[in-house]
């Protein structure tokens, strides 16, 4: 038997990469997965991968910085396959969003979109699930954040906001449901095998990643064993936690 039989999943921005790894490792310890996307053909290709290798999973597109959309969305997982005992905030990367730079150079304009999507995106989604976990008297929920949430890394600072800020809430709300059983936790991931995609070969990349002390980039599937024992029972101590997986780098994603 998996540790995660019976519970049901709904994972965020898991068409491809890191979210895609969590999905997998979920659905392959037990748990029925809902794979969200803001593109419905993405989910799918991601449905077809983690089905093909036995998992019970469907397809969940919606945009999770939009509250009714959250809600419509959330709504139509709990009608396929039941109530989400597990979420994974993992949607953190805002699409059509170029390069960032020094805070000082930066457009107030353009704030909104990693704000709406780090902080506001995560907190629709934990306020919509929440009440039933508390209800049922068991939910996991767990945010996928960054080193650059509590470290200063360069040229990221909108996005190191919007970290520090949900995983502030995580804290708090964790305190609140102490005795609820349900448990919200984050963890902040390091340098990822998609950094490389997103920011090129450059040459701060590369300076970056020659200061990983296991001298390599983390792969999705290693965020999504943490995150399946994070699900578990045998996690059932923990909550209020940020847990940092980034080969021992001092940056973030």
């Amino acid at each position: 038997m998996g540790q995660l039989d019976g519970k049901i999943a709904l994972v965020t921005g898991a068409g491809r990469s890191v979210g895609l790894g969590i999905a997998q490792e979920l659905a392959e310890a037990g748990a029925s997965v809902a794979v969200n996307d803001l593109h419905a053909e993405r989910a799918q290709e991601a449905v077809d991968q983690i089905k093909s290798a036995g998992g019970r999973v469907i397809a969940a597109p919606f945009d999770v910085a939009n509250l009714e959309s959250v809600r419509a969305g959330i709504g139509r997982v709990e009608r396929e396959l039941g109530p989400v005992d597990i979420l994974v905030n993992n949607a953190g990367i805002p699409e059509g969003v170029g390069p960032t730079g020094p805070f000082v150079e930066s457009d107030p304009a353009q704030w909104h979109f990693n704000i709406d999507l780090n902080l506001y995106g995560s907190m629709y989604c934990i306020r919509t699930v929440l009440p039933g976990m508390a209800q049922r008297k068991w939910g996991r929920i767990i945010q996928i954040s960054s080193g650059a949430g509590s470290r200063g890394v360069p040229n990221v600072s909108i996005y190191s906001a919007a970290k520090a800020g949900i995983e502030g809430l995580l804290r708090s709300v964790a305190i609140e449901m102490a005795q609820s059983g349900v448990t919200l936790n984050a963890i902040a991931l390091g340098l990822m095998a998609n950094t490389g995609e997103r920011m090129g070969n450059s040459a701060y990349l590369q300076r970056i990643f020659s200061t990983i002390p296991m001298g390599r980039l983390g792969e999705p599937r290693e965020i999504g064993a943490c995150a399946v024992w994070l699900a578990s029972e045998k996690a059932g101590y923990v909550t209020g936690q940020t847990i940092h997986v980034n080969g021992g780098s001092v940056h973030g994603r």
